[in-house]
């Protein structure tokens, strides 16, 4: 099994992927990503991401009529305090 090497404090980028792994409980990504929402849940990491993360995750419930999965997205990326998104403005897409 893989695992992750994480920072002791800080703040952490994750991608899409990630966001979808862990809510949907993908394996084996799922396992590896465990020790990144302990940590958060720890207060020791906090998750960044973007606004297009969002946009991403709601796609597939969205066109499926999934309400609770919707939901779940919504409530983790914008009414939790440890996840942070970030608007994408050009600047950040040409980096």
């Amino acid at each position: 099994m893989a695992t992750l090497t994480l920072p002791s404090s800080g703040s952490i980028y994750l991608d899409t992927n990630a966001i979808i792994y862990s809510v949907e409980q993908i394996a084996p990504y799922d396992e590896v990503l465990e020790g990144v929402w302990r940590a958060v849940q720890r207060t020791e990491l906090g998750i960044i991401s973007s606004e297009l993360t969002l946009l991403e995750v709601l796609v597939k419930p969205l066109r499926e009529g999934k309400q609770a999965l919707e939901q779940r997205y919504r409530r983790l990326l914008t009414a939790s305090r440890e996840v942070h998104l970030y608007p994408i403005e050009r600047p950040i897409i040409e980096l």
